[in-house]
């Protein structure tokens, strides 16, 4: 199977295929960062509000041991 060389000498297309693979890298690498910042904002969000409940549950201890 030979391919003509007028259709390898072609590069027409190169620039266009070109920039959709960068675009299209960018919304792929932007994508996951804001994924990796969601999850860690909810990862601190549930830290925080365990901490919260803890305290709470702790204060709420206290109160009922005292008279």
């Amino acid at each position: 199977m030979t391919v003509p060389s007028s259709f390898i000498d072609d590069e027409s297309g190169g620039p266009l295929v070109e920039e959709s693979l960068l675009l299209g890298l960018a919304v792929i690498t932007i994508s996951i960062v804001i994924a990796v910042i969601l999850q860690a904002t909810g990862w601190a969000q549930e830290a925080i509000s365990g901490l919260l409940q803890l305290l709470q549950d702790s204060w709420n201890g206290l109160t009922n041991l005292l008279p």
